[in-house]
């Protein structure tokens, strides 16, 4: 869902490490990337875990990133990223610049953002999830979706993957990231991960819909 008159946010343009700071709080101490058991391993994947590691980035919130000593070839592939929902992510040592997704037994596809923008739109997902509060409906019409995205939102501009589903978008606000996609014709959900409470009555207002909330 697109929002009307909007520009769309690049995700180039979006400096991780500020996003990090405002989401996940000060840095760790950066881990040792040296470790030489792990050379092999692509340069984008090994910062994939370090920013784990830095931020207290999820490894296993609505996807689990496998540790680097799980790692195992399969078909050519290293599987290093999956979802219960059976989409599973992968290199491979051929092209080591390159990010591989399936869904079950789906073919693999290359994702053409490569591993800058997979990172990042990992990193916003589980950002959401991993949000003080989360706010999610299932069954919101579209105009009661657009209408709480028209109103704060700017759609971040992921092309490169169909995770979780087609035709699923991301949006930014002030302290507000929200998932949004169909669910039947006509239909959408949501989840907003939220600095602050207090947004429910806003959503039920503007969206007619039942809308839960968790506090992390």
């Amino acid at each position: 869902m697109e929002l009307m008159n909007n520009i769309s946010i690049d995700p180039k343009s979006v400096e991780l490490a500020d996003f990090l700071f405002v989401w996940h709080g000060p840095p760790n101490p950066a881990p040792d990337r040296n470790d030489p058991r792990f050379s092999w391993v692509p340069d984008g994947l090994r910062k994939c875990h370090e920013l784990s590691a830095i931020w207290g980035v999820p490894t296993e919130g609505v996807k689990r990133l496998l540790p680097l000593s799980e790692l195992a070839e399969e078909e050519g592939k290293y599987i290093f990223l999956g979802d219960q929902g059976g989409w599973a992510w992968a290199f491979d040592r051929g092209t080591p610049g390159a990010v591989f997704e399936a869904k079950d037994d789906e073919p693999w596809r290359r994702l053409p953002g490569g591993w800058e923008e997979f990172i990042f739109h990992h990193v916003f997902t589980e950002t959401i999830e991993a949000a003080p509060f989360v706010y999610w409906s299932s069954d919101i019409s579209q105009e009661g979706a657009r209408s709480i995205l028209d109103e704060k939102f700017r759609e971040v501009a992921f092309r490169q993957s169909a995770w979780p589903a087609a035709g699923w978008r991301s949006y930014m606000a002030e302290d507000m990231l929200a998932d949004v996609g169909p669910v039947t014709p006509g239909r959408t959900a949501m989840t907003i991960g939220a600095k602050s409470d207090g947004l429910i009555e806003n959503l039920k207002s503007l969206t007619g819909a039942d809308w839960r909330v968790r506090e992390n």
